[in-house]
């Protein structure tokens, strides 16, 4: 399929650079050098996502070739009819650098060095490399300036082939991380330069790695603890046993009371995420055949049972008489 050239573009390039339809190119070009000091690669404007900020400026970019070339322009003029389209991001970018200020070549407006942006990445792992702890091979996009057109003037830059006016490439680069014997769901590790590079402070900004535990098919996380729910007979609840309990770092026998009821939770000190518990629920499974001896034992059992019903004190709260006095 044939690309879509630039002058059929879905785009109002007149109000992307900010002039009239009947702009001179003198117009034009001032209009261009004036966004590319607000907007250009080496500016950052503080709650803009830099995705946004580059797509934008592209289209500035794109804009001005357009509306510079006389024939691009009169074709573009032909189909500008349908080409009036709102400009949400762009409108927002504008509005936010009117609202706040910028930092220019690594300066702010105190004339102090501006620190890097830091790069925020979510980083998933599973419960066992949050216990043992890992390795993560990061990769990152930093944005390098252009040998060929760095040292051009703003309207110059446009015609440098190797960024198409951009001023910048992107180049690829893979870091590692160590996440440290037990990370938990929704910790922050934070390594000071390992992020992207920042052409407005000209260094690399912090990368934040935000941790998310994979789902166990098992275990589950509560917070820093971790939880299991473990599955007992009915002769190991009464009589107590030692059972093996999976945990994140392989298995472990636990001892169980005698006369254990279902839903019992047991705490296992140390087994959990930075140094915090695993808790163990206790689920009593009920046999599903017994053989005439074991109902013959049983039936003795109940009659040997000291205890009262547990249902006495349904029928003495019925049996409560209702209070005295009037009913309002």
């Amino acid at each position: 399929m044939v690309e879509q050239s630039k002058t059929q573009t879905q785009k109002d390039y007149y109000y992307i650079l900010g002039v009239r339809p009947d702009a001179t190119s003198r117009e034009i070009q001032s209009a261009y050098e004036q966004l590319y000091e607000k907007f250009g690669p080496h500016v950052n404007i503080s709650g803009m996502d830099p995705d946004i900020m580059i797509k934008n400026f592209r289209e500035i970019c794109d804009a001005y070739e357009v509306l510079m070339d006389p024939k691009m322009r009169q074709e573009y003029d032909r189909n500008s009819a349908q080409l009036r389209q709102s400009m949400g991001d762009l409108r927002n970018l504008w509005q936010k650098s009117a609202d706040k200020p910028q930092e220019h070549s690594g300066m702010n407006t105190s004339g102090i060095k501006a620190a890097a942006l830091a790069v925020e990445l979510e980083c998933e792992i599973t419960l066992k490399e949050a216990m043992k702890g890992c390795t993560r091979e990061i990769r990152l996009s930093d944005p390098r300036p252009c040998e060929h057109c760095n040292a051009m003037k703003t309207v110059n830059r446009m015609q440098c082939q190797n960024c198409r006016g951009l001023g910048y490439f992107n180049v690829e680069r893979v870091t590692d991380v160590d996440l440290p014997a037990g990370t938990y769901d929704g910790m922050e590790i934070r390594r000071p330069g390992c992020g992207r590079y920042d052409i407005r402070a000209k260094s690399q900004g912090d990368l934040i790695l935000k941790v998310k535990i994979l789902p166990h098919p098992v275990l589950g996380v509560l917070g820093r603890d971790i939880t299991v729910t473990v599955p007992v007979t009915l002769y190991e609840a009464l009589l107590g046993a030692e059972i093996e309990i999976p945990t994140a770092s392989g298995k472990v026998v636990m001892k169980i009371q005698p006369l254990t009821h279902p839903g019992r939770v047991y705490r296992l000190k140390g087994l959990g995420l930075a140094g915090a518990d695993q808790l163990v629920t206790i689920d009593v499974v009920f046999p599903q055949k017994m053989s005439p001896e074991e109902m013959a034992l049983l039936a003795k059992m109940k009659e040997l049972a000291q205890e009262t019903s547990p249902r006495d004190g349904l029928w003495k709260t019925q049996q409560t008489p209702p209070p005295s006095g009037p009913i309002s």
